[in-house]
């Protein structure tokens, strides 16, 4: 008896360290959505930091976490909306504070809204024969396609540290948004079938 309880409190306590750790309740902001984005600074990285994780040794480097949402509204109309979540996004080095480093965090933010305008896209070029299923299906099909595209930035640019790649995908990326400024509005007008 004595063991299960010391391993249900232990779980507990281990499970407790791994939520606030995921999101920092303690100093929770709400996601900021992205036609904020030019107001965001390494002070709304509001995240604990993950105890001894460095980036090849480095401890300079942060974290963005972004997705994307998907609110059906009553009158058959969706809005997909990209956010940044201040508080499960981290800078490792409070110090650093670095304009380069926050721009190529800044710069995983735009690639999921490139992706959420992609997906607006799709949806708006098939309004009529569009179901919630299939918009869940497409959602998932270009969070892969995101995901590809944020690794490779990642790795192209050396988390920021290769400036000449990193000015490269700024150039391409900002490029990539401008081609679907059209689709930049988050509500879709539609008539959702089920």
């Amino acid at each position: 008896m004595k063991f299960t309880i010391f391993f249900l409190a232990a779980g507990i306590i281990l499970l407790s360290v791994a939520i606030v750790f995921d999101i920092n309740y303690f100093n929770y902001k709400r996601p900021i959505p992205y036609s904020q984005f030019r107001k965001i600074s390494f002070y709304d990285f509001k995240a604990f930091k993950r105890p001894d994780i460095t980036l090849n040794g480095f401890k300079e480097f942060a974290y963005i976490k972004t997705n994307r949402r998907i609110h059906y509204l009553n009158n058959g109309n969706v809005e997909i909306t990209t956010y940044f979540h201040p508080s499960r996004s981290y800078v490792f080095a409070q110090n650093i504070r670095d304009l380069d480093l926050l721009t190529h965090e800044l710069y995983h933010f735009h690639i999921s809204e490139y992706y959420t305008r992609l997906l607006r896209k799709e949806i708006l070029g098939n309004p009529k024969n569009i179901s919630d299923n299939m918009i869940i299906r497409l959602n998932k099909k270009y969070y892969e396609f995101e995901n590809e595209m944020q690794l490779n930035y990642d790795e192209d640019t050396y988390h920021s540290y290769v400036m000449q790649e990193q000015k490269k995908w700024e150039i391409k990326i900002d490029s990539l948004l401008q081609s679907l400024e059209s689709f930049s509005n988050p509500l879709i007008h539609i008539r959702s079938k089920e």
